[in-house]
């Protein structure tokens, strides 16, 4: 594209104009670059250029010689000056319009300054050196008079603003949010792009780096070539760190893998900024593996241990804590690494009845398994403390004392890190009042809802402490949970109501259950006062259930205080030769739970302790079911072989002893029952439940219904081998998987190499990751090199985050990453070799003077200005002109 160029020089006193900049704040030198010398006075230099962006349109051109035959040819009656000046017109318009189509620019020559200052906001600068920055950004802006400005205040992430006003009142937070700045990182990488597309088109350029250089995102040194080639020069201004008397630790330098039992070495990496005393104290769990006091001097210290873990396999996690007198930062002072343990494997058994939990933890332990035995209370809350097991057994464990989100992890453990998971039966887990519509039973091979046979008839009295202590919410629950029942009874079953408090009387006297609605009505006219005395009312419930002819008799009694004292013993066992069960309720911890509990003892039925009214309902629930007998069988059987698996090798169950009774459950359609009731319900099922297997004995594993099984000779071997089948896969020693964290990323490595010495390529392996949230991700790994695979995955929050392979080739390992504290948490002097030399390289300077920032040395630039505007502007003008001459007459 050919150019049209013109120069020229205006030379013009401006000796009137020097003056004031001469005594403004802005040196003598910021004149350089708008005036050249000339002799004793000062000259404006401009330099201008011409450009076309098309040149097609100059075709139009030969339309005005048309215009001019057309003039001479034409017939009105208009004088030959007026028809000339209107000829005239008309070409000048078509040649404005020619031009204006072909786009002309003029370019401007001169020293027009952009300028973006990059403010550090993160959290390892100080707010007072952050405040600082932004009253030397406002004096320097203001004396260097830019001819645009930006500001970018960055963290984590950055954004532009248009004005100072802007920037002071910035909004920041400690993560990531919307609208703010995420002051747990420092990416100055991310923040000079920004700035780049920030800068004026057509300017010099200048950027002010305003930070301490310690960046843990992004590496800024690869915007270098950018820089250059764009023409940016960087000046950079260090900004100081948060504190001066910090310690933290930065990390734990321990091996990937250890055998259990052996020492090994570990190392502790604590940073101070000053000399003080600590102590450094390494943890695994509750378990103190070393603890060190020592003088810290400023800078890395390193603080060698020497441990061993027990009783644990898979991957465990190391806790190291740092603590020192007056930290003004501690949110820094604690580190986490995980290692893996080579042993036996892990199993934990989750006992509901604790007494009786020596029976299978013996008979797994002799079986070469290594148990950890646990309440339902003492169930780890972390996915990763649940990833250390292969498998994991619930035996008789109470609906009510799993949380919903342990049920949750549960569920994770298994469909996403392919752990094996056993529940054992017993009275309570049965029915639907227990695990039926949970996310238990969603992973179980079996549904609860079992198939529903013609019941016993059965005769059931509520006796309900209506007591002043009742009153408020106490009440109000209870008098739903009486209701509960009838939903549950048939209508030709019997049901009553007895309240008391000193004395007692029927709100529902005893009846067919088919009056649902007006024994409902009944119960809800219950009000609380008075004191506290069960005997009586129990006593009218005993009589009144003696002359029942039904074949199941249940008393429930609920009270939340202490009754005056009587004969309870012999009314109970009076009741319970009359084959009437009584169970109790305590709620709070103002009842009387030894004698409820004796009472229920005598009674030959089952006591509750609730501290929240809230759970009445579910457990009225649970009795009417365990009254009807719906879903608990207890009866005297043998299990039937309905398939014979590697399970079951060398097992006679013919031999076997007999079972004294199981829950009633409902196999579902993709579940393999393996043994079942002569009734056809299914005793043992299992089934793969994404990467894991579940597995469901509906009978129990201890001195109840499995009583003769504890003296069976093949308990311990039906145990132990189920329990080895339905546990996951162990890592494959061909697959090494290593995680370690990179910045805020975590990266995934593979090296896949088989014994004899040959790579293993092709490999299809996907990573899933468990975040501290619990939310899964899938991350591909692609191969990199001859059996080695990469992949990273970023680390947004706060925890542990859990990695497992997944794909038939991967040995379905699994490692944990302890994301502890950001990166930014490390406050480091402020970085000046790295800011130096990235102005060095993009000829700025470090530690710049006001004066060096718009200084330009001689540097211009050429500044477009579209010219078909103000063209097509002067052709409408012209064009009205045109239509005036048309209409008047100029010349005669």
């Amino acid at each position: 594209m050919s150019e049209i160029r013109k120069s020229f020089r205006i030379r013009k006193s401006l000796h009137s104009a020097v003056k004031p900049l001469q005594e403004s704040p802005c040196p003598p030198r910021y004149l350089d670059r708008l005036l050249g010398k000339a002799g004793s006075k000062r000259a404006l230099l401009i330099h201008m250029r011409f450009t076309f962006d098309t040149y097609w349109p100059a075709v139009l051109l030969l339309i005005i010689p048309y215009l001019w035959w057309v003039q001479r040819r034409t017939q009105n009656d208009l004088s030959p000056k007026h028809l000339r000046l209107a000829t005239i017109v008309r070409s000048a318009i078509v040649a404005l319009i020619a031009i204006a189509l072909m786009q002309p620019v003029i370019y401007r020559s001169g020293s027009w300054i952009s300028v973006v200052y990059l403010l550090d906001v993160s959290e390892s600068v100080s707010p007072q050196a952050i405040q600082s920055a932004i009253q030397w950004i406002q004096q320097t802006n203001d004396a260097g008079h830019p001819d645009h400005a930006r500001f970018v205040p960055f963290g984590a992430n950055s954004t532009v603003f248009e004005n100072l006003d802007e920037l002071k009142e910035v909004q920041v937070a400690s993560s990531a949010s919307r609208g703010s700045i995420d002051q747990s990182g420092t990416d100055i990488e991310g923040a000079i792009d920004s700035a780049i597309r920030s800068f004026a088109p057509h300017h010099l350029k200048r950027l002010v780096l305003l930070s301490d250089g310690n960046e843990n995102s992004g590496h800024m040194m690869n915007m270098l070539s950018r820089l250059k080639s764009e023409g940016v020069h960087v000046y950079t201004v260090p900004s100081q760190a948060r504190t001066n008397h910090d310690v933290w630790l930065e990390n734990v330098m321990a091996p990937a893998e250890v055998t259990a039992e052996e020492l090994f070495p570990l190392e502790a990496h604590v940073y101070s900024q000053a000399e003080t005393a600590a102590e450094v104290e390494i943890k695994q769990g509750d378990k103190v593996l070393g603890m060190k006091k020592l003088q810290l001097v400023r800078g890395l210290n390193r603080v060698a241990f020497e441990t061993s873990i027990k009783d644990e396999t898979g991957p465990v996690m190391i806790d190291a804590e740092v603590r020192t007198p007056d930290d003004p930062f501690p949110q820094n002072n604690r580190f986490r690494t995980s290692i893996v343990v080579q042993g036996r494997p892990r199993i934990l058994y989750v006992e509901g009845h604790p007494q009786s939990a020596h029976y299978l933890e013996t008979a797994l332990s002799n079986e070469g398994l290594m148990v950890n035995t646990v309440p339902p209370s003492m169930i780890p809350a972390g996915i990763e403390e649940l990833d250390a097991y292969d498998a994991i057994i619930l035996s008789d464990v109470a609906r009510n004392d799993l949380g919903d989100q342990q049920m949750k992890t549960l569920a994770t453990y298994v469909r996403e890190l392919g752990g094996g998971f056993i529940l054992a039966g017993g009275e309570n887990n049965y029915g639907e009042g227990g695990y039926s519509k949970t996310v238990i039973e969603d992973i179980l091979p079996v549904t609860f809802e079992a198939k529903k046979e013609k019941p016993d008839s059965v005769a059931m009295i509520m006796v309900l402490d209506k007591s002043g202590s009742m009153g408020g919410q106490k009440i109000e629950m209870t008098k739903e949970a009486a209701k509960a029942p009838l939903a549950l009874l048939k209508d030709t079953d019997s049901f009553g109501v007895v309240a008391f408090d000193y004395n007692f009387y029927w709100p529902v006297k005893f009846q067919s259950v088919a009056n649902r609605v007006e024994i409902s009505q009944a119960i809800s006219t219950i009000i609380a006062g008075g004191e506290t005395n069960i005997y009586p009312a129990l006593r009218e419930a005993f009589i009144q259930l003696a002359g029942a002819s039904t074949q199941v008799k249940h008393v429930i009694l609920l009270s939340d205080g202490r009754s005056l004292p009587d004969d309870f013993e012999g009314l109970t066992k009076k009741m319970a030769d009359s084959k009437i069960t009584v169970s109790t309720v305590a709620v709070g911890n103002g009842a009387d739970r030894e004698l409820l509990t004796q009472i229920a003892n005598w009674g030959h039925g089952r006591t509750y302790y609730l501290e929240d009214p809230s759970s009445v309902p579910q457990i009225f629930t649970e009795e009417t079911e365990l009254a009807t007998g719906k879903t608990l069988r207890e009866e005297s059987f043998k299990p039937v072989v309905k398939k014979n698996v590697e399970a079951f090798k060398g097992i006679d169950f013919n031999a076997a002893p007999p079972l004294l009774g199981y829950v009633a459950t409902k196999a579902k359609d993709t579940a393999e029952v393996l043994l079942e009731s002569k009734r056809k319900d299914p005793i043992l099922a299992r089934w793969q439940y994404g990467l894991g297997k579940t597995a469901a004995f509906l009978s129990d594993l201890k001195d109840r219904w499995a009583v003769d099984w504890l003296k069976w000779n093949g308990y311990p071997k039906f145990w132990s081998q189920l329990v080895r089948e339905t546990m996951r896969r162990h890592d494959d020693d061909e697959f090494d998987f290593r995680v370690v964290k990179d910045g805020n990323e975590a990266k995934i490595a593979i090296n896949a190499i088989r014994k004899d010495g040959q790579f293993r390529n092709k490999l299809d392996t996907q990573v899933r990751v468990v975040g501290p949230d619990q939310a899964v991700s899938e991350v591909a790994v692609h191969q990199v090199g001859p059996g080695a695979y990469e992949a990273k995955y970023p680390l947004s929050k706060k925890g542990s985050y859990l990695f497992r392979t997944v794909g038939a080739d991967s040995g379905g390992s699994s490692r944990v990453l302890a994301y502890s504290y950001p990166d930014e948490y490390h406050f480091y002097p402020p970085n000046t070799d790295l800011l130096r030399s990235i102005s060095t390289e993009t000829s700025g300077r470090f530690q710049p003077r006001t004066e060096d920032i718009f200084e330009t040395g001689g540097e211009t630039t050429a500044l477009p200005t579209p010219l078909w505007p103000y063209l097509t502007a002067l052709a409408l003008i012209l064009y009205v002109a045109d239509v005036v001459l048309r209409r008047v007459r100029l010349f005669e």
